[in-house]
């Protein structure tokens, strides 16, 4: 039976201990199913959270939904010497200012980590604005979400090429 709430075992760990605050001290706190963070964990890593691009349009229209996004180089492929194409950060965001952040979807190197950083921002109904007011850490892969400037509408190429 699909209930449309995140198949996770940490959203069900959480779900059973807010019933038993419920059943045994007093609590009235429900699940909270919404922007639950997610990680897919291959050689490559993919963490996401909140809506989906196509989700955002389908509840907000085109028209109000701006994506930013970026394929990125992590220090660690330069070391390795492997392609940037393969790295991959998009942050959906409401249009009008301030740009409410309704998703994180982050392809590479240590995505569980990143997106459980910025999971909270989202949960707490972080602004794209506020996120580009975070000073990144360098040189990590959570700093690229920080450096979004480039949105689809835009046309422009969204590969990453420097400071």
């Amino acid at each position: 039976l699909k209930t449309g709430r995140p198949e996770l075992t940490p959203t069900a760990i959480m779900a059973g201990r807010l019933l038993v605050q419920r059943l045994f001290g007093g609590s009235s706190d429900l699940m909270d199913y919404d922007n639950v963070p997610t990680t897919v964990f291959t050689p490559l890593e993919y963490g996401c959270v909140g809506l989906s691009e196509e989700e955002a349009v389908a509840r907000h229209g085109q028209e109000h939904v701006e994506v930013y996004h970026a394929h990125y180089k992590p220090l660690e492929f330069t070391v390795a010497g492997r392609d940037a194409s393969q790295c991959y950060v998009k942050m959906v965001c409401l249009r009008e200012p301030p740009q409410l952040v309704l998703g994180l979807h982050f392809l590479g190197p240590n995505a569980g980590e990143v997106t459980q950083g910025f999971a909270l921002g989202i949960k707490c109904g972080a602004s794209y604005e506020q996120v580009m007011r975070t000073v990144g850490i360098h040189p990590t892969c959570s700093e690229e979400v920080v450096k979004l400037r480039i949105s689809k509408r835009s046309g422009l190429d969204p590969t990453v090429t420097g400071c």
